[in-house]
């Protein structure tokens, strides 16, 4: 039991800018079949308001164990409690729709948020990525400069 002066301790690897971040959590009874109807896939929708956060590379939700448990797993840019922050206050409803089949899930927006996370969360042994030294913002970039130069190479021949 955490008291207000102490919290759990933030589990994850880092390399680079990049985070990895894994948490596998119970689901309420029935919660598998409730999950995957809200999910119904990753929506551009969804994908456009996690571009919102600006610092996830990727993520991914698994339900395993006979539909009695979930993965989340996601890559992402700078520090585990502005990643949890963002979270919270830039998309927190989508969120607790996302996450409100977890047992015990108290809310994005709960006090107790960060310990709950962190006591579910799991540290990769081994944690790999082929750019690791590039923020999200950093590839956008670079894909947008690519665009502008491949259309100007374009329109040179």
């Amino acid at each position: 039991m955490t008291t207000q002066h102490e919290t759990i301790a933030r589990p994850g690897t880092r390399k680079g800018v990049w985070n990895e971040f894994t948490v596998i959590m119970p689901l309420k009874p029935g919660g598998a079949d409730r999950m995957r109807a809200r999910f119904g896939g990753f929506t551009d929708e969804r994908a456009k308001n996690t571009d919102r956060i600006g610092t996830v590379h990727d993520l991914r939700f698994v339900i395993f164990d006979n539909d009695t448990r979930c993965i989340f797993a996601s890559t992402f840019d700078g520090d585990w409690e502005t990643y949890i922050d963002d979270f919270a206050t830039i998309i927190p409803d989508e969120i607790d729709l996302l996450f409100g089949e977890v047992a015990d899930y108290p809310g994005v927006r709960s006090p107790g948020i960060k310990d709950f996370i962190a006591r579910h969360q799991v540290s990769a042994m081994a944690f790999y990525g082929a750019y690791t030294d590039a923020s999200v913002r950093d590839v956008w970039k670079a894909l947008k400069i690519k665009k502008a130069l491949d259309g100007l190479l374009d329109a040179a021949s």
